[in-house]
């Protein structure tokens, strides 16, 4: 793992660098960028990854800094529309990729539940923990496109596929993440 990882003013400059950065493009990645690194910081400072394995801390410490890469590079690409016509695949790269972290960067909170629970029952408490967030963020997004940007009826029925999209997209990121931490959990 990387040394400079287990530093808070690494954690500090580069939370500070990709949230400024992040204000160029302005959309809810700010704000959820922020709402990130606060809950990094929140369990950091809360002794809550020390709940976890080293091969667990690695992974969850490895996410929390290539997640919101990743996500600043497609948000970045989308809100610049660098490929023309993609918005549709990238946005749903996005939602994958955040259902994933999600999943990942709350593991300090529900670790000892994992522990507890048979495989099927970690499966359907991680989906369902992506499926409410997921709704959440979906909500948020349905805010922002009604309150800052004012559309016609007619539009509306545009915002109902990419809603089940993204749904769809968030359930097999959360997929994704429950195999990752299958791979990386300590066993029992």
């Amino acid at each position: 793992m990387v040394n400079v990882f287990k530093y808070n003013w690494f954690w500090g400059l580069f939370a500070t660098l990709i949230i400024l950065f992040s204000l160029t493009v302005f959309s809810n990645w700010v704000l959820l960028g922020c709402i990130w690194f606060a809950v990094f910081f929140i369990f950091r400072f809360s002794n809550l990854e020390k709940n976890l394995s080293s091969n667990e801390h690695r992974l969850y410490l490895t996410t929390a800094f290539v997640f919101p890469i990743i996500e600043t590079w497609l948000t970045w690409m989308i809100q610049k529309d660098i490929i023309p016509y993609s918005w549709f695949w990238l946005n749903r790269l996005e939602h994958f990729f955040s259902a994933l972290g999600v999943v990942i960067i709350l593991l300090p909170i529900y670790i000892n539940i994992w522990h507890k629970l048979k495989w099927w029952q970690s499966l359907i408490f991680v989906l369902g923990l992506i499926c409410i967030i997921g709704n959440l963020n979906e909500f948020f997004e349905f805010f922002l496109r009604v309150c800052c940007k004012p559309i016609k009826h007619s539009k509306f029925a545009v915002y109902y596929p990419d809603t089940i999209y993204d749904m769809g997209v968030n359930l097999m990121g959360g997929l994704v993440g429950f195999l990752i931490i299958k791979l990386n959990v300590r066993p029992l």
